[in-house]
This record gives C-alpha cells, sequence and structure tokens, in this order.
C-alpha cells in the first residue's frame, strides 16, 4: 500500500504511513492504480521531492544572507533551520562574548549555498 499525501511504500495492513506518519486509506485502488504506473500517482510524487532542496535560489546570495546566520536559510525557505542557526548564534555570542559568530557563520553560509544549488536538504 503506497501513502497518498508522500507516496511511499507501506505494509499492505499498516494504519500510518511508515515515512510521513499520515493516516494510511483502507482504499486498495490508490496501491493498484500506484502500482500500474498511472500517472496521478507520479504527478503527486513530484512535490515531494522539489521540497528538498530550494529551487530557483541563487547560492552566492544565500551565503552572503548568512553573515547573519539563519538568514540565507529563510532565503531559501528552509525556516526551521533559519530559527536554529540564528538562535544558537544569539546564545552563543552571550556565552562566548561574540566569538560563536564565525563557526555558525561558516556552517550557515555553506549550508545556504548546498541547499540554494540543490545538492543539500532543508529540515
Amino acid at each position: 500500500m503506497f501513502c497518498s499525501s508522500c507516496g511511499s511504500p507501506n505494509d499492505n495492513g499498516a494504519t500510518f504511513c511508515q515515512k510521513c506518519g499520515k493516516a494510511l486509506s483502507p482504499d486498495s485502488s490508490t496501491s493498484q492504480s500506484h502500482e500500474r504506473g498511472d500517472e496521478r500517482m507520479r504527478d503527486t510524487q513530484s512535490p515531494q521531492i522539489s521540497s528538498a532542496a530550494a529551487t530557483g535560489k541563487n547560492p552566492v546570495l544565500a551565503a552572503i544572507l548568512s553573515l547573519i546566520p539563519g538568514v540565507g536559510q529563510f532565503y531559501n525557505g528552509d525556516v526551521k533551520k533559519g530559527w536554529i542557526m540564528l538562535g544558537i548564534t544569539v546564545v552563543g555570542n552571550i556565552v562566548t562574548l561574540g566569538w560563536a559568530w564565525l563557526p555558525m557563520f561558516i556552517w550557515a553560509a555553506y549550508d545556504a549555498y548546498q541547499v540554494a544549488s540543490g545538492k543539500g536538504k532543508k529540515w
């Protein structure tokens, strides 16, 4: 049985998707149409693949925006990672009197560049 939400395969008796946790419908026609290679099921999987990377974003701009760690992630649409990086930077700068900024900038710039160029994944 395939999840109608994310398209991942699951056991036939499963009630919830192992990947996304959504409730699986007992309708067997969805899994049969996916096994036949029905066009409708292929179209539902495309958004999941494209959401793993930021598309249409400039990698250099994303890295430059990371001078404030987390802003490059916001630009890429990776909001969860951006807030985490920004929070670590603020708390780390308080504890280390500003020295936490440099390693956080390097990590944020590298990550923002990778995600914007399609080589890294969003959280």
